[in-house]
């Protein structure tokens, strides 16, 4: 709704993974007449092959690219987008600032506090909560902020992908991500905030 408010027509999901939330967002500007395209930026290869290829198969071939590119140095002119797409990844404000043209729009999603708590209790003897954002970048103001939190169940053939794409993935030990994969199910808590800015 915030996209299609500001007339949103370019757009760079700044680490995009597997271009899931690229395409979905897309899918919906387009079925509300609105032309947008999109540049994918992650700093891994394989994973932005799995996004291309994913949007090859849902979306017309002129809607999107891709960029093996670093949070803090991305491959966009100055001024070069309406609307950046930053969820669940590295913020870089002034890098944000630089490509995104003056009134622009940077949707954020963050975790908050009991974000996937339970998944964090199978694996960790002591877990912790979350620190959640609730402002901001620098050289941005908050226009919304949305909390959103839910339940999701997810069997045991998705339970390493889902642990994968968490930060947990690259400082957990073998031996307690381990016990992740014994169980035969997980029912763990979705809680993220969307932070809704706009360049000042």
């Amino acid at each position: 709704q915030q996209a299609l408010a500001h007339h949103v027509s370019r757009i760079a999901d700044i680490g995009c993974g597997e271009g899931w939330y690229s395409c979905g967002v897309l899918h919906q500007l387009t079925e509300q007449g609105i032309a947008a395209e999109l540049t994918g930026i992650d700093i891994s290869p394989e994973i932005l092959r799995f996004a291309a290829a994913r949007a090859a198969k849902e979306l017309a071939s002129s809607q999107t690219d891709w960029a093996v590119a670093s949070v803090s140095r991305i491959p966009l002119a100055d001024n070069a987008c309406d609307c950046i797409l930053n969820l669940f990844a590295p913020c870089e404000p002034a890098e944000f600032g630089r490509i995104l043209k003056k009134d622009g729009l940077l949707l954020r999603a963050v975790p908050l506090e009991w974000h996937l708590w339970e998944l964090k209790q199978m694996i960790y003897d002591v877990p912790y909560e979350n620190r959640p954002v609730c402002s901001a970048p620098e050289g941005f103001r908050l226009e919304q902020n949305l909390n959103i939190t839910y339940k999701i169940t997810v069997p045991q053939s998705h339970l390493h992908a889902l642990f994968a794409m968490t930060p947990y993935a690259h400082k957990t030990s073998p031996s307690d991500a381990a016990k992740l994969m014994k169980a035969d199910q997980l029912e763990t808590t979705v809680s993220f905030g969307l932070l809704c800015c706009i360049k000042r």
